[in-house]
């Protein structure tokens, strides 16, 4: 992260002094809707914060991931005067909180957890782009009510952050920030912000090969399809996952053998000897992804409830 890439507001330094502040873990939620500048708020606490204390950086944008992969939700450890390190992965299964707000939210807190168990005295929390509508209200509200953040730093204004705010205001553990959104910050079209998680996918999947792994004994989860039916297990991506639930490896199914109870998939190399579980997600990838091409990002049209739910 260079300094150049930082485009600031002078309010910011506010937040940046809490975070190193006293003793205690301090811990701020960043929230704003889609193209507001969060992420690059936050990569501005991480700088000014991972020198002088063990920070965290939690990701909970699935769908404009910084620190995993889109689809799932990232936590990266910072410790002073050393290069970035570790990083673990939860997987929602979408590109997006609609339809999968439990997902997330359990996601976050887990890693959120993670990050005190790995000693983590200030914790920087990039929340997704979903503001707008009672069921956002209620997703945002829940994530922040279950995380007890030290702080909130607010990218906006409007009536949905008006809301929020007005439920944590008085709360005596939690300061509110808000922030005006930067005249800098670069607006994104659906396009551009498609081709940019094709790129993170692209990159995920370059190395790539053929695998498979026995399921029978582990846990099924997720958007879990018919078994049977080859058109509702093409494609689909799925997580193999440890018996804390957090990602070993992504990958794209190829084939179910029902008889041999086998799943056959190509994803990175990975060593899954920990594997406890496989979870369903509710997108598709066109597989040639490993080899460069991703022509196939819409969920193919799927029969009964497991619809075309999120394009990728």
């Amino acid at each position: 992260m260079s300094e150049h890439q930082i485009q600031r507001e002078d309010t910011w330094d506010a937040i940046a002094d809490a975070l190193r502040a006293g003793e205690e873990l301090q811990s701020v939620y960043v929230l704003g809707g889609t193209d507001s500048g969060k992420s690059t708020l936050c990569r501005y606490l991480i700088d000014e914060t991972k020198d002088q204390r063990i920070c965290a950086y939690l990701d909970c944008d699935t769908g404009q991931s910084v620190v995993g992969v889109p689809t799932t939700l990232g936590l990266r450890m910072y410790h002073p005067h050393t290069a970035e390190s570790g990083t673990r992965l939860r997987f929602v299964g979408s590109t997006s909180p609609r339809g999968h707000l439990l997902q997330t939210v359990t996601g976050a807190k887990r890693l959120f957890e993670a990050a005190i168990a790995a000693d983590a005295s200030a914790i920087v929390i990039d929340s997704p782009g979903y503001i707008h509508g009672d069921a956002a209200f209620e997703f945002q509200f829940q994530m922040i009510d279950l995380l007890q953040p030290s702080g909130i730093a607010v990218l906006g204004y409007g009536r949905e952050f008006d809301r929020l705010c007005a439920h944590f205001r008085h709360h005596p553990g939690m300061t509110i920030h808000r922030l005006r959104i930067s005249p800098a910050v670069v607006r994104r079209s659906a396009a551009e912000r498609r081709k940019y998680r094709e790129q993170k996918f692209r990159k995920y999947f370059q190395d790539a090969e053929p695998r498979e792994i026995a399921y029978s004994g582990l846990g099924l989860q997720g958007r879990v399809p018919d078994l049977y039916d080859a058109r509702q297990v093409r494609h689909r991506l799925i997580a193999v996952c440890d018996a804390g639930n957090f990602v070993l490896t992504l990958g794209i199914l190829k084939t179910i053998d029902t008889e041999r109870k086998e799943a056959r998939f190509i994803s990175p190399p990975t060593d899954l000897i920990r594997a406890a579980s496989i979870r369903f997600g509710s997108i598709f990838l066109d597989p040639r992804a490993a080899a460069g091409e991703m022509e196939s990002h819409t969920p193919f049209p799927l029969p009964g409830n497991d619809r075309k739910e999120h394009p990728v």
